[in-house]
């Protein structure tokens, strides 16, 4: 881990910006993946050790709870990624998704992945599947303004909800606030002339106040890379979203079968192999580096 500050407790408003390297395995058969569903052959971070794989615990010297580390990943800015290296055991081929950042690598069918693995392969060439972009302006000046906002909890962090009614009270240091009162002569009115509710709130009706985070994360918050970590996950599919366990003629799994040695074989003898190549358990396995920036 590379941070630029090294103290035993982290300065409040001080950013970092760190560099982790980790190792993600994933295994199980065919026929255990096709059973579980969805949320089938996922990698996350144990329970309790996301501040260790990403690193925010060797910042915290003294050690950091859950709910610290969770607000400080909340917010993180993604820099890059980038796979240094991976293995498919699997006799098919992979698509590869990776929370947190844009698919960008397409299929004929239209599935997206943010990067694929050829059946049976070790791709020891590092890829970078995602670069921010570093040159935006404005996404500079929202870091440095707005670290705590993102596009998620624009209409929750710094806004209090008034039950049953059709306007809400958002903090003064909320970027809606700016959006607002830069584009006074737009909406002719000035928000920054109404009286501030103990000195801290105004109030602002629901209808502009979504139509303001609309706008936001248009205009702006598309070119933030700002994301929550707390949900990294790394995923793999059957290229083509296909069922694990689906096969046809001149199928990979078809292909699995050592065909020199089904000549002469029965059909429920075929069949046999085939399910033995479906249960059984192989890994893909994928050494990853990631590059973010947080804010404490």
């Amino acid at each position: 881990m590379h941070a630029i500050q090294t103290d035993a407790q982290p300065s409040k408003g001080q950013q970092y910006l760190i560099t982790r390297r980790f190792t993600a395995t994933i295994r199980g058969s065919l026929a255990q993946f096709s059973a579980a569903g969805l949320d089938a052959a996922t990698w996350t971070p144990q329970a309790g050790k996301i501040g260790d794989v990403f690193g925010i615990n060797e910042i915290f010297e003294t050690g950091s709870d859950i709910g610290a580390t969770s607000a400080v990943l909340q917010n993180a800015v993604l820099h890059k990624v980038t796979v240094l290296e991976q293995k498919n055991e699997f006799p098919v081929s992979l698509g590869v998704s990776i929370s947190s950042i844009p698919s960008d690598e397409v299929t004929k069918t239209g599935h997206k992945y943010a990067i694929t693995a050829m059946s049976q392969s070790y791709n020891p060439t590092p890829c970078v599947v995602f670069s921010a972009e570093e040159a935006s302006s404005e996404g500079i000046e929202w870091r440095n303004k707005y670290p705590s906002y993102n596009s998620s909890n624009l209409e929750g962090h710094g806004v209090l909800e008034v039950q049953g009614q059709s306007y809400v009270f958002v903090s003064q240091n909320h970027p809606v606030v700016e959006l607002l009162a830069n584009n006074a002569d737009i909406l002719n009115a000035r928000i920054t002339d109404q009286p501030l509710i103990d000195g801290e709130w105004y109030k602002i009706t629901r209808q502009v106040m979504s139509q303001c985070c609309g706008i936001l994360r248009n205009k702006v918050l598309n070119k933030v890379s700002s994301r929550d970590l707390n949900n990294f996950a790394i995923q793999i599919h059957r290229l083509g979203h296909r069922d694990w366990v689906s096969c046809g003629h001149n199928d990979e799994i078809t292909s699995a079968l050592p065909m020199g040695g089904m000549i002469g074989k029965t059909s429920e003898e075929i069949t046999a192999h085939m399910q033995m190549v479906q249960r059984t358990p192989y890994s893909y396995n994928v050494r990853l580096e990631v590059q973010y920036e947080c804010h404490m």
